[in-house]
């Protein structure tokens, strides 16, 4: 597994937007959990540091077992970053 302290930029900031995709998940989908089926995660301009990113997550469709969900990573009000992620949603 490799040590956080050696990811890139663009690696940090892939996971701070999926934290951000996962939590709208489980505050939507809450008592049931959440399990990751998919996820495609698109860059759209170099990202030297992931300092100073907002995320903007989204929820596009829930049906009863599926969630589809996405969102964005902005530095300096430029999207830098954009995600899909597919969940599946498990009862409570």
């Amino acid at each position: 597994m490799t040590d956080a302290a050696t990811l890139q930029a663009d690696e940090k900031l892939a996971l701070g937007l999926m934290g951000a995709i996962r939590k709208a998940a489980e505050d939507l989908c809450a008592p049931a959990a959440v399990d990751l089926v998919s996820v495609t995660v698109d860059v759209s301009a170099h990202i030297g540091s992931a300092a100073g990113a907002t995320f903007e997550p989204r929820i596009d469709r829930r049906t009863r077992t599926i969630l589809f969900a996405g969102g964005t990573a902005s530095i300096g009000g430029e999207t830098v970053m954009s995600a899909t992620a597919v969940y599946s949603i498990r009862p409570a």
